[in-house]
C-alpha cells in the first residue's frame, strides 16, 4: 500500500484526501490546495506536515503528533517556510512554525477529568488555561455551560457548569480551543448518587498580557458577541428587502440564535444554491453538515447544532447563481421537536464581530424548518430578503421544492 506521501507525488495539482487516517509525514513541494475531507494526519514524531511550497492551503483535516515529544522538533504538527500558507477548517495537536497569526505552542491538558459528581443538581467547576494568544472557546457536551467563551492572553479561569444529570450518567466531550485553528481538550466524568457536589468559583481574575507581547491575531470568524440590546443592531421585519452593501466585498457570518429554549435542540443549517429557475443544478448545491463546503468556496458551515454558523463570500459565487438560501431545521423527525420550544429564534447578521442586522422569526409556532434569508441578484446587484417562512414537514417538501431528490 503506498503512503500519503507516495501518493501525493503521483498527482499534479490539487490533491484531495478519500476521507480517514493517514500515517505523515507529508511534505507539500508545490504550489495546490490540499482538502484532507476531515481525515487525520498522524505521525509518533513531527513534523507531521511540511510546507515547502508557495501559494499552499491546507483545509479539513486534522493533524496531529501522537507520541511524546522529546524537544520543540518533534513536537512540530505543521512546519511552512512560507507567511502566507493558509489553514482552513484544520485541527491541530503539536505546534506550529512559521506562522506569524499563531502562537507556536498551546500547553493545553490533552484530558480534564473531573471524577464523580452529584446526580440530580447542578455542579460547577473551575478550570485554568493557560493562552498565549486570544481563543475562542466551544463546548460539544450537551446539558453544559462553560464560561466565558474567549480566552485572554495569560491565565484564564473559566467555569464549566453541568446540568442535574441522572445517576450514571456519563460525561464525555471536548472543549474547543479555536484561533485561526483548533485545538481540542477531552472532559469526562460521571453523575453519581451520592457523590460530591462541586461548586467553585474562579479566584484569580485573567492576566492579560502587555501590548507588546500580544500576538496580531485576526479574530475566529465563529466568534459570536451575545444577545444584548444594541442600538446599532438594525431589527429587521419579515419581507424587508435591502441591498447586501459593503458585504458583498466581505465574508457574511450568518447565525441562528435564540434567547433561550425549553429543553435542548439540535440545528441544522442548509444553504441551497438556486440558478435563475430557483432550483440547484446538481445535489452539490446543498451545503449542509453531509457537505460542508460548495465547490467554489463560496458557502460554507460549521458543525454547530446549537448555535449553527452559515459563512458566504459573494467574491466567489458562480455567474449562474442567482440566489443563495439559508435554511436551518431542526433534527429528527419528531413532530414535537420545533421551533415552538425556542423562545425568540433569530437570524443574527454579522461583519466580523459586529453584528449588522437582527431578524426574529416571530411568525414561527410548530414549523420544523424555516427559510431564513435569501441573498439574490437584481440587476447585478446583490440584495437580502428576510423571509422567515417556516415548514411543518421539514426538509423533505423544502429540498425538493428546490430541485434537490430526498429519499
Amino acid at each position: 500500500m503506498s503512503s500519503i506521501q507516495e501518493e501525493f507525488n503521483s498527482r499534479a495539482g490539487d490533491f484531495q484526501m478519500t476521507p480517514g487516517e493517514y500515517e505523515g509525514p507529508l511534505t507539500i513541494n508545490r504550489p495546490c490546495v490540499v482538502d484532507g475531507g476531515q481525515s487525520t494526519l498522524w505521525a509518533k514524531t513531527g513534523p507531521v506536515l511540511i510546507v515547502e511550497a508557495e501559494p499552499v492551503t491546507i483545509k479539513n483535516l486534522r493533524i496531529e503528533v501522537t507520541g511524546r515529544p522529546e524537544n520543540e522538533e518533534t513536537a512540530i504538527a505543521v512546519r511552512t517556510r512560507y507567511a502566507h500558507t493558509v489553514l482552513s477548517g484544520v485541527e491541530v495537536s503539536g505546534r506550529l512554525e512559521g506562522f506569524a497569526h499563531e502562537a507556536a505552542s498551546w500547553e493545553l491538558p490533552p484530558v480534564i477529568a473531573l471524577g464523580k459528581f452529584a446526580a440530580g443538581v447542578e455542579n460547577t467547576f473551575a478550570l485554568e488555561i493557560d493562552a498565549p494568544a486570544p481563543a475562542a472557546l466551544r463546548c460539544t457536551m450537551k446539558d453544559t455551560v462553560l464560561m466565558p467563551d474567549r480566552l485572554v492572553c495569560g491565565k484564564n479561569k473559566i467555569i464549566l457548569k453541568t446540568s442535574g444529570m441522572k445517576e450514571n450518567t456519563i460525561l464525555y466531550g471536548e472543549i474547543l480551543v479555536i484561533t485561526g485553528v483548533t485545538r481540542r481538550i477531552y472532559v469526562s466524568g460521571k453523575a453519581q448518587a451520592g457523590a460530591p457536589e462541586h461548586h467553585e468559583q474562579p479566584v484569580v481574575a485573567p492576566v492579560v498580557c502587555p501590548v507588546s507581547q500580544t500576538m496580531p491575531v485576526e479574530p475566529p470568524l465563529e466568534i459570536v458577541a451575545p444577545i444584548t440590546d444594541d442600538v446599532q443592531v438594525e431589527h429587521i421585519r419579515r419581507g424587508q428587502r435591502m441591498p447586501v452593501g459593503n458585504l458583498q466585498n466581505k465574508i457574511i457570518k450568518l447565525v441562528y440564535d435564540h434567547q433561550s429554549a425549553s429543553q435542548s435542540l439540535e440545528i441544522d443549517s442548509y444553504v441551497f444554491l438556486l440558478g435563475a429557475d430557483g432550483r440547484t443544478h446538481s445535489d452539490s448545491d446543498l451545503i449542509f453538515f453531509g457537505n460542508p463546503r460548495s465547490e467554489k468556496g463560496d458557502v460554507w458551515g460549521n458543525s454547530d447544532s446549537v448555535r449553527p454558523m452559515v459563512f458566504v463570500d459573494l467574491k466567489k459565487t458562480d455567474a449562474w447563481v442567482n440566489k443563495i438560501a439559508v435554511c436551518f431545521s431542526l433534527y429528527g423527525d419528531d413532530s414535537d421537536q420545533n421551533f415552538s420550544l425556542a423562545n425568540e429564534p433569530m437570524l443574527r447578521v454579522f461583519d466580523g464581530e459586529k453584528e449588522c442586522y437582527r431578524f426574529v422569526f416571530s411568525d414561527l409556532d410548530r414549523e420544523k424548518t424555516v427559510v431564513a434569508l435569501e441573498i439574490y441578484r437584481y440587476k447585478g446587484e446583490w440584495k437580502f430578503n428576510f423571509v422567515g417562512a417556516g415548514y411543518h414537514s421539514g426538509l423533505k417538501q423544502l429540498c425538493e421544492s428546490y430541485g434537490v431528490e430526498v429519499e
